[in-house]
């Protein structure tokens, strides 16, 4: 046993100083920028977000673009709240905006979220298309910060969203969580093996769109971002991008119960089936090293207990404090022994709990 935890924890070291050479090749992005200013669309998909959309709409209006090449489409997914009144009365005047609600349609792909964004890409007039969600703000900067990497070989631009954290605990954790799994995905991408991304903070071109045949040709997803991102992957003679960038930063509001988390980790969870060997890879050290974590002191002994947990917790931050630094978070770092000790409970319970049923509800539709 003391063998098997000395070998994860040297791979886990040794993953996580790879994954780093990752991460320094997205901080790199920044040094190389295009000047070109595409016509982009901006496209919210919203369902049953009364208590969230008018913030979102706010801080849209308040997007530094040229007025002539921006173009904001708010979707309707079907509310059966007041979003959709909401959604037309904090638009009025505002010429950029377009509010429509997402069609029927018969095809088995596109459902929920995925028929909803189809929907508005479908009219869209813009060469770029970026979305967020209904319950995210945006920078006025944001925009212009991301389409600035779409160099000609790029097809796609991930982003960054950071939670809502105030004073809460519960969140700060949630947001330590995303800075991490985030990084992940940064790094991965910066490797040219790409394992995720966020669906809030998300851009790509239109050409990319249509040549990968939308949402329609795409086998349908829990995660319809990342399954448009694996499609887009395949794309000959272009790559996809993962700047981090302060600038181009998203924020969004935390789970706000345990049950709500749940639903949030395993729809990534079932998204996430089928990924890369990088991914499968990270996976299993991420898992055996919260076995070390939670139950490694009962196997071990509580000397080398110390010292391997020390060195994944010290891999955790190298990874982690570059991003967090770039993202002016690093005061959260005053919770991560807690963030260490919640990360490895969810990240056991988690595969665990598809043992008892591998439904998933969402926004109030069940998959």
């Amino acid at each position: 046993m003391e063998i098997f935890f000395v070998a994860i924890t040297a791979g886990f070291l040794l993953l996580h100083i790879y994954l780093y050479k990752g991460l320094s090749k997205s901080v790199a992005l920044d040094e190389i920028v295009s000047t070109d200013l595409p016509s982009i669309t901006i496209i919210v998909a919203g369902r049953n977000e009364e208590s969230n959309i008018v913030n979102c709409i706010n801080s849209l209006s308040e997007i530094k673009y040229p007025k002539d090449k921006l173009q904001i489409i708010l979707v309707n997914d079907k509310s059966t709240d007041s979003t959709l009144a909401l959604m037309q009365e904090h638009t009025l005047q505002k010429q950029q905006f377009l509010v429509i609600t997402s069609r029927e349609s018969s095809n088995s792909n596109l459902r929920g979220k995925a028929n909803a964004i189809d929907t508005a890409i479908e009219i869209s007039n813009g060469e770029v298309i970026l979305m967020t969600d209904a319950d995210c703000t945006v920078q006025q900067s944001w925009a212009l910060n991301t389409v600035k990497h779409f160099m000609p070989d790029v097809s796609m631009v991930c982003g960054f969203t950071l939670i809502k954290s105030s004073n809460s605990l519960f969140a700060k954790l949630q947001c330590l969580d995303w800075i991490y799994l985030l990084t992940l995905a940064s790094s991965s991408c910066g490797l040219g093996m790409i394992m995720s991304c966020i669906g809030n903070n998300l851009a790509f071109t239109k050409e990319a769109y249509n040549s990968v045949g939308g949402y329609s040709a795409i086998g349908f997803s829990v995660t319809e971002d990342l399954a448009l991102m694996r499609n887009i992957n395949k794309l000959k003679n272009k790559r996809i991008v993962y700047p981090i960038s302060y600038e181009s930063l998203v924020m969004t509001d935390p789970c706000k119960t345990v049950n709500e988390l749940s639903s949030q980790k395993r729809r990534w969870f079932r998204g996430g089936t089928g990924i890369n060997f990088l991914g499968y890879v990270t996976g299993f050290e991420l898992y055996t090293a919260n076995i070390l974590i939670a139950a490694g002191y009962f196997l071990i002994g509580f000397k080398l207990w110390l010292m391997l947990t020390s060195i994944v917790v010290l891999s955790l931050l190298l990874l982690m404090s570059s991003t967090a630094t770039r993202l002016r978070s690093v005061s959260l770092f005053a919770y991560f022994p807690l963030f260490v000790i919640y990360f490895s409970i969810y990240g056991l319970l988690l595969p665990l709990s598809f043992i008892f049923g591998t439904k998933i509800n969402w926004k109030g539709r069940k998959f």
